[in-house]
Parts: C-alpha cells; structure tokens; sequence
C-alpha cells in the first residue's frame, strides 16, 4: 500500500488545488465590476490512481482547468438585440431632429406660410392694382419661400451629416475588426484551455462594440478557436480567422447630394444594400433613403405651387394692363437651390402681378381669385389626391409616424437587449453571493488537506522517533 510519503503528496495536491480555486474565485470577487467580465470555474480532478497489487489508491487532485461560463447562444442573441437597437435608436435621433422644424404649426410653419401666400391674393382680389396689397404679396411669396428653404436646408444639413458619420463609422468598423483579429491569433496560439480567458472577454465585448456599428453574423470557432464575422447579410467577410477585411467609404462623405457607398475589401464589392443595421445600417438608410425621401416631397410641394401660380400669373394681365404679364411669379427651383420671387415681379408688382382675365380692366380680379383658389385646388401635387395644404400635412405626417414607429421599435429593442443582458449577467456575471459560498468551502477543502498533512507529519515524526532518529 502506499506510503507516508505519498499521502504526504496527497495531502499537498489537496493544498495546492484549494489555493489555486481560491484564487480563481477571488479573481470573479475583484472583477465583479468590470463590464464584460465572464465568471471563471475552477475544474478539479482526481489525479490517475496508484495501483498495488490488486488494490487502487488515489494520489490526490489537480486544477484541471479554469473555464469562463458562457452561453453562446444568448450571446449571440445580444449582438443580434444590439444591432438592431443601435439601428432603431439612431433612426429615431435623426427622424426627431426634423420631426419639430417640419411639423411646425405655428404662423412661422410652412403650412401657414403657404396659407398666407394665397390669402394675400385674397386680400388683392378686394382690391386690384392696390399698392400695399401688391407689396403684401410679394413680401408673403418671400416668406414662403423662405419656409421652404429652411426646411429643404436642415434637411440637406441631416443628410450630409448622415454622409460624413458614414465614413467615421466605416473607419471604427475597420478598426475593431483588426483588434478582433489581432485578439483571434493570441486565442488560437494558446495551448491551454482557459489561459486566455481575459482575451475571449475582450473579444466579446469588441464584438459587441462591432455590433453596435454595423449588423454581423458570427461564428465561433469553439475552445481556442478563431472567431469568423460577416456582415448580417453574408455580402461580406469581415474577420477570418487572424485576418480582417476592411470597409471603404464611397460617394461623396458631407455631401447632401451624392449618396454614401460602401464596398467590401479587397474584391471591391458594393455592398451598401447589404448594410441595414447597426449605426452605419442607420445612417446609410437616413442619408440615402429618408432625408432624400422628405426633401423629394418637399420638393413636390414647392414645385406644383410655383408651376400652377406661374402659369396663371403668366396668361392674366395687371390692374388696367393691355396685355398679359407674361411673366412668372417664381424662378428657379427648390433642390436647385435658387427658388426666388421673379425680378421683374419684385421690381414692379404693379405690372407683372396679373390680376384680370381681360385686358383694360382695372376692376377684374379674376385672375387674383383663380390664383387665391389654387390653395383649394386638388390634385395638383403629385401622389398627392388633396390640396397644397394636404400634401404639407401628409409629410408632416410621415415625418411623425416615422418618428414614433423608430422610437416605439428603439424602446423595444432596448428592453430586449436589458432583458438579455439580465439573462447573460445571470449566467456569466458574478455573483457576490456565491462566490462567497465557494469560498468558505474551498476554505474549509484548505484547512482539512491542512489538517491532513499535519497528521501525516506527525505519524512520520513518530516514526522517526520510534526508530532512534531525530525529527526535524
């Protein structure tokens, strides 16, 4: 049977193994505050068994491994809840900043504005030819125009802010990607499980950064093993192994007229429709899609009331005029950038502001009235079945219920990725409590294996005693 000496191994295997899982659980106890920290667990096993005869015995324990409590499939979850939370919440920032200029209902909103416009030819037909009321309209038609400006402009503001966070964005992507490959090689060239617990914690958290970016699919490649990372779609390859790939920014980066691209590097691949979540998925949908979107409406709206006033302004004549103004009231465009009040009709409303249907006719307001009544006309807006005022409340309306459907979805993403990050703190995260349970039983395993090797040195001590040596 074995010997003193080897319960004496015993004794200290029993030592060692404690010690080393008490350090493993005061090392959760000093991280339970650290974002990303995965809970560590010591792995013991018995040590092989010493045979004798026909007799085992066992020789003691090891610390067979030091293992991080995941659940891979909640964590990818997570990313999957992350993306899709940064996506929403970032949506619902942009939509909100416009939301409030264009929904302006007070008399500086542009649907007031609009309705001041044609009441000022009202206010003309009462009285045609009528100095103050010529200047009326003029000064209105300026205001407008102005509205629309306003808006169009912050629109156009949104946009190339929208483009220029896409190229930041896109340089994050890359950088993370590289750090996660770099992290990748240290994973795989380790040989022993466990030794590299803090590298896969960073990893995650890097990967959870990324998903916050930009929408990506990930599989893990087990124990030591390389993550591999696609964007959510497929298009492209983002992390293989320890090499990544990197993104490239396209079009035209602050620009409100050029839309943002995004190619997959190295083949070049433009995978912009590809990327619909995350913060890049988001800013590449307001840039690209829903600020164009509001500006073409607006657009819309500016050009069928200047076209419509400009053709009945042209064929009508001036209080008292021979001959038709042939003039148009507007110049220029909205999304050119140059809409104005036409020179001739600012120089001179007296003469270029038609009035009459007929010519020498200072007491006709015909023309004034027809102009007046466009504000009721329908149709006259394309994709549009009401008038000027309907089409302005159907893009205030379209702006707030985009609003509000980002900010509903954000909430609820929101609440997803707290319910599994609660989920994921239960499983990974530190529990205070229970570390403390298995610290005053790893405590009481040190003391007993103490205990243990006190005996075995006082049988050995007896032994020396009894056969005349000295004991040290």
């Amino acid at each position: 049977m074995p010997g003193l000496t080897s319960s004496m191994f015993i004794g200290l295997s029993g030592l060692q193994a404690q010690q080393s899982a008490l350090n493993v659980v005061g090392n959760n106890i000093a991280n339970v505050n650290t974002p990303g920290y995965t809970r560590e667990v010591a792995g013991m096993t018995s040590n092989p068994s010493q045979v004798q005869g026909q007799n085992y015995f066992g020789s003691g324990v090891s610390l067979d491994s030091v293992t991080s409590v995941r659940d891979k499939f909640l964590e990818l979850q997570l990313t999957q809840a992350t993306s899709a939370q940064a996506k929403y919440n970032t949506l619902s920032t942009g939509v909100s900043v416009v939301s409030s200029t264009l929904g302006d209902s007070t008399s500086s909103g542009l649907a007031a504005q609009i309705q001041s416009f044609f009441q000022g030819f009202q206010t003309l037909a009462a009285n045609p030819g009528n100095s103050a009321a010529l200047t009326s309209v003029v000064g209105n038609a300026q205001s407008m125009i102005s509205s629309f400006q306003t808006n169009y402009s912050l629109l156009q503001q949104q946009q190339a802010a929208a483009n220029q966070t896409v190229g930041t964005l896109v340089d994050q992507v890359n950088k993370l990607t590289s750090q996660i490959a770099q992290l990748n090689q240290q994973i795989v060239g380790s040989d022993t499980t466990g030794s590299n617990n803090a590298a896969v914690d960073q990893r995650t958290t890097l990967t959870n950064q990324l998903a916050q970016l930009v929408g990506i699919n990930v599989i893990d490649g087990g124990t030591n093993g390389p993550y591999q990372i696609t964007l959510d779609s497929g298009a492209a390859t983002l992390v293989s192994g320890t090499s990544s790939f990197d993104l490239a920014a396209g079009g035209s980066p602050g620009s409100s007229t050029v839309t943002s691209t995004i190619v997959g590097l190295p083949n070049g691949g433009n995978v912009t429709g590809n990327i619909t979540s995350g913060q890049l998925g988001a800013e590449l949908t307001l840039g690209n899609t829903t600020y164009a979107g509001y500006e073409s409406q607006l657009n819309t709206i500016a050009t069928a009331i200047t076209t419509n006033v400009n053709t009945l302004n042209a064929a009508g004549y001036a209080a008292g005029a021979a001959a038709a103004t042939g003039t148009n009231f507007f110049s220029g465009s909205l999304a050119g950038g140059t809409l104005s009040v036409t020179a001739a009709v600012v120089g001179n409303p007296a003469l270029n502001i038609a009035t009459a249907t007929t010519a020498n006719a200072p007491g006709d307001n015909t023309q004034a009235n027809a102009i007046a009544n466009l504000q009721f006309a329908t149709g006259l807006v394309a994709g549009i079945t009401g008038n000027f005022s309907d089409a302005v409340g159907h893009l205030v309306s379209t702006v707030g219920i985009d609003s509000q459907n980002f900010q509903t979805q954000s909430t609820t993403q929101q609440n997803l990725v707290s319910a599994l990050q609660t989920q994921r703190d239960q499983v990974s995260g530190v529990s205070l409590d229970e570390e403390a349970t298995n610290m005053m039983q790893l405590q009481t395993g040190y003391q007993a294996s103490a205990h243990f090797l006190n005996v075995i040195n006082g049988l050995t001590a007896g032994l020396i005693t009894q056969f005349g040596g000295t004991a040290s």
